[in-house]
């Protein structure tokens, strides 16, 4: 499963779908997250200190996984199909779009929250 950052908040937050996605997460044989996924995660939570988003990787066990030329070609099919000024629905942004392209070449679900994923073809882990 790669977990994007929409769904990382969420957990940190414990939102209203948080158990559910724990749930999800706990059947998963292996998580992962974008390196620039965690970025995004330690900018957004950057007034908590960076050792939440630390903590956070390492007490669920989730692998931080690189961008290679598979994920960027990915990503930029994510882009150019759902991206924001490619007519779709789902209008993801930049982030969303790495997040898209690590699902895709890994062959994983995606854990998310919201609605921006429900409109393209990738797999959700909910």
């Amino acid at each position: 499963m790669i977990i994007d950052t929409s769904a990382a908040v969420a957990l940190l937050r414990a939102e209203s779908e948080a158990a559910a996605m724990i749930a999800a997460m706990g059947a998963a044989p292996r998580l992962g997250m974008s390196a620039a996924g965690v970025l995004e995660l330690s900018i957004v939570a950057a007034s908590a200190g960076p050792e939440l988003v630390e903590d956070f990787l390492r007490d669920l066990r989730i692998e931080v996984i690189t961008v290679d030329a598979e994920h960027l070609r990915w990503a930029r099919i994510g882009h150019a199909r759902y991206g924001r000024g490619s007519g779709s629905p789902a209008k993801l942004n930049f982030g969303d779009c790495l997040s898209y392209g690590a699902a895709k070449a890994e062959g994983r679900p995606l854990l998310y929250k919201g609605s921006d994923f429900v409109h393209t073809d990738v797999e959700s882990a909910l």
